[in-house]
């Protein structure tokens, strides 16, 4: 089956991520140096997909903005929330905008390379389903709703199992048949829980790259973890920014981000366009996002800066 169409999920008001949220709405917050919205549009073109539609509420104007400065030629479809409509009722003022028999949706706070064809594939070996689930494996210790499967991958329940949704699926335009009217709905009580005992949802179990950036420890460890990959040559470095080493340690730097020669690194770093880091500062295990200056002398470790915000980010 060929998808060429997608949901983007871009209307939370990010207070996870709070309080650099009040300043630049989460999916344009850069990640590895580029919004976390262009990585996504990214993911969607390499797949095939033509048009996407976001949503909007909070900051909802820097979002269409973002969008837009992708390069990929997408055509951009934006869905205004007076009133945040949730995961579920974010569907019903699009539902008739849809051409296709099947759509993908991403939420806009993820890094993943986006395992699309073979959720189509999940959905074309089951004619029945209404929706097929990426799912993968919770961490110990995560906080993660658990759902549990049965042996053909037939979503059984939420709030039990071993593995969690990562926020990507696939969905049938029939789906959005089961939304009850305009207002704000939720996917899992609203529109997937119901579905349950039909047998209507599948999961796939997915194992690729997958990094949650909805809140500062998160996003920093993401952050972090995607360096690693950079300096093992498992990731490329994104346009406009290149690996380093200094004191030791790998760097992401933005080519118009200045690091004085006598700041010092304690731990891997990632510096955004414009970022200034003078004489004797320290930096380690920290990423400052674009236009953040600090002052001579200044240390962060386990940071996100941004401008005159510094985020403590205990990984």
């Amino acid at each position: 089956m060929e998808i060429r169409e997608a949901v983007v999920l871009c209307a939370g008001l990010g207070t996870r991520m709070l309080p650099i949220s009040e300043r630049v709405p989460k999916p344009c917050i850069p990640f590895l140096n580029r919004p976390i919205l262009h990585w996504i549009l990214d993911g969607l073109a390499a797949n095939g997909v033509k048009r996407v539609f976001i949503n909007l509420h909070h900051k909802g104007q820097q979002v269409v903005e973002c969008a837009k400065a992708h390069p990929a030629g997408l055509e951009l479809r934006f869905s205004q929330e007076p009133e945040i409509l949730g995961t579920a009722g974010a569907f019903w003022p699009m539902r008739g905008l849809f051409k296709g028999e099947a759509f993908f949706v991403v939420n806009g706070d993820i890094f993943c390379d986006l395992p699309l064809q073979a959720l189509a594939a999940r959905l074309d070996q089951a004619p029945e389903a209404l929706a097929v689930l990426a799912v993968r494996q919770t961490p110990k210790g995560a906080s993660y709703t658990p759902l549990e499967s049965d042996s053909r991958g037939v979503l059984k329940e939420f709030g039990k199992g071993a593995n969690h949704f990562t926020g990507v699926y696939v969905a049938r335009r029939e789906l959005l048949g089961r939304l009850l009217g305009p207002g704000p709905k939720e996917l899992v009580s609203d529109l997937l829980r119901p579905l349950l005992p039909s047998g209507l949802v599948r999961i796939l179990r997915y194992d690729g790259i997958w990094l949650d950036l909805g809140t500062p420890r998160s996003f920093l460890g993401a952050s972090l973890a995607a360096l690693e990959e950079i300096s093992r040559s498992r990731l490329a470095a994104p346009k406009e920014s290149r690996l380093e080493y200094r004191d030791g340690f790998p760097v992401l730097r933005h080519e118009r981000a200045w690091i004085s020669r006598d700041a010092s690194l304690t731990g891997p770093a990632i510096f955004g366009e414009g970022v200034r880091v003078p004489e004797r500062c320290q930096v380690g295990n920290s990423v400052l996002l674009p236009g953040t200056i600090l002052e001579e002398g200044e240390r962060l470790e386990k940071t996100i800066a941004y401008a005159d915000l510094k985020v403590p980010a205990e990984m």
